[in-house]
C-alpha cells in the first residue's frame, strides 16, 4: 500500500499543474481507496491549494440524486421542462464558477445511494450529469473507504465502473503525519506520544467497538486540548478520551502523569545531584524513554546558555541510562536540531568529552 507521500506523488502525475497557457488534461479519474479519517481528503485538498487553485469536497453519501442533476422546471413558451444545475457544482453557466478551476473530490463514492452512484458514474465517465457539462478547468478526484476492512458499510462497485478509474490505495503513515502534525500545531504530547507508539496512530481494539482512534480523532482531540489550555490534559482525557481516542485513552493518561514526573529540564538541570529523579527513571519502559530523550532534546535545543552543570547531567543520563541503539539515536537527532536551530550544545558537548566523540563516530560508521 501506498503512504500518503506516494499518494500526492501519484497525483501530481495524473492532474498535471496547467502552467505556461496549458489546459487542463486528466486522461484518468483517479479513486483513492483507504481506511476512515487517515487523510484522503486533506492529501487532496492540499494538491489543490500547492496548485493554488479551489477544492470541493462533495460527500456523496449525504446527497439525493436531485442534488446532482439539479430539478426540473417548465418552460411554458416552449413546452417543455429545463433543468436547473445545482449551485454548489462546477458546471457551464453558473456565473459563480466563471473562471475558475480546481478539483471537485467526489468522497465516500462507493457509499453513496444506487441514484446517485449513476449520476456520479455519468459524472467519471462524461464529465457532465444530464445536460449539465462540468467546466474543464476543474478536475475529478474520487474517494472511497474500505468496507469490512474498516467497519464501514459501502457499496460493491461493478467492474464496468471501476475501471473507469486509477486505483490507488493507501495506509497509515505515521512519518508523514507527524511531519504534517508539526507544521498544523497539533499538541505536543500527541505528537511524541505517537512517535514512538505509532500503532496507536490508527487503532481499533475490538472488531464492534463503536469508537476507534484514526488521525482525524487525534486532530480533533487536539482541537480540545486546545481550547482548554487551562485544564489539565489528564483531565481532559479521562474526562472525553473514552468518547474520541477510544482504548488509546488509558495508556495516553499514563504517558501524560509520566511526562510530568520528569521533564527534560528536570534532566538537563540535576539528574547527577536528584536519587528520587534517578531510580524514576531506571523503572521506565524503553517507549517511555524514548518519549524522555525527546523531551530533554527540546530542553537542550531551548537553552540559552550551556553550563558545565548542563553537560554533565546530560552526559550522566546518556552513560547510565540509554542503550546504546538509544544513545546513538538521540545523539544523532540532538546533531541534526542543533544544526538546524544552530544551537551550540552538540559542539560543547563533544569537545567537553572528546573521547566519547571518537567512539561516537565509530558508532555512527557501524549503524550507517
Amino acid at each position: 500500500m501506498a503512504t500518503i507521500k506516494d499518494l500526492k506523488r501519484k497525483l501530481r502525475l495524473v492532474l498535471r499543474k496547467p502552467e505556461g497557457g496549458m489546459t487542463f488534461v486528466q486522461p484518468i479519474t483517479p479513486f483513492i481507496w483507504g481506511k476512515s479519517g487517515i487523510g484522503k481528503s486533506q492529501a487532496v485538498k492540499q494538491i489543490a491549494e500547492e496548485y493554488g487553485i479551489g477544492f470541493i469536497d462533495l460527500r456523496l453519501s449525504q446527497l439525493e440524486s436531485a442534488d446532482m442533476r439539479g430539478i426540473p422546471v417548465p418552460d411554458m413558451e416552449q413546452h417543455i421542462s429545463k433543468w436547473l444545475p445545482p449551485e454548489f457544482l462546477p458546471f457551464e453557466g453558473i456565473d459563480a464558477f466563471k473562471g475558475t478551476s480546481g478539483i471537485l473530490l467526489l468522497d465516500e463514492f462507493n457509499r453513496a445511494r444506487p441514484d446517485v452512484l449513476q449520476a456520479a458514474f455519468q459524472l467519471v465517465l462524461d464529465r457532465q450529469v444530464g445536460m449539465h457539462r462540468l467546466l474543464a478547468s476543474w478536475f475529478i478526484v474520487a474517494a472511497g473507504n474500505l468496507g469490512d476492512q474498516d467497519n464501514t458499510d459501502v457499496v460493491e462497485m461493478d467492474a464496468a465502473l471501476k475501471n473507469r478509474f486509477i486505483h490507488f490505495t493507501i495506509d497509515v503513515d505515521v512519518d508523514a503525519w507527524i511531519e504534517w502534525a508539526e507544521i498544523h500545531g497539533i499538541n505536543d504530547a500527541i505528537i511524541d506520544f505517537l512517535r514512538h507508539r505509532p500503532h496507536y496512530l490508527y487503532y481499533v481494539a475490538h472488531d464492534e467497538d463503536r469508537v476507534f482512534v484514526t488521525p482525524r480523532s487525534w486532530e480533533k482531540f487536539s482541537g480540545i486540548l486546545a481550547q482548554n489550555s487551562s485544564v489539565d490534559p489528564a483531565e481532559i482525557t479521562a474526562l472525553l478520551g473514552p468518547d474520541i481516542i477510544s482504548a488509546v485513552a488509558a495508556p495516553f493518561i499514563k504517558y501524560l502523569e509520566l511526562r510530568q514526573m520528569v521533564s527534560g529540564i528536570d534532566i538537563v538541570t540535576r539528574y547527577k545531584k536528584s536519587i528520587a529523579l534517578q531510580h524514576t527513571i531506571k523503572v521506565m519502559q524503553r517507549d517511555q524513554l524514548y518519549s524522555l530523550n525527546d523531551a530533554v532534546i527540546d530542553a537542550l535545543i531551548t537553552l540559552e546558555t550551556v553550563e558545565l552543570q548542563h553537560l554533565e547531567n546530560v552526559h550522566a543520563y546518556l552513560n547510565t541510562v540509554l542503550e546504546k541503539d538509544m544513545y546513538v539515536a538521540f545523539l544523532r537527532t540532538l546533531t541534526k536540531k542543533c544544526i538546524d536551530r544552530e544551537n551550540v550544545f552538540i559542539d560543547r558537548y563533544l569537545q567537553t568529552y572528546s573521547e566519547e566523540a571518537k567512539a561516537l563516530i565509530t558508532m555512527l560508521k557501524e549503524t550507517g
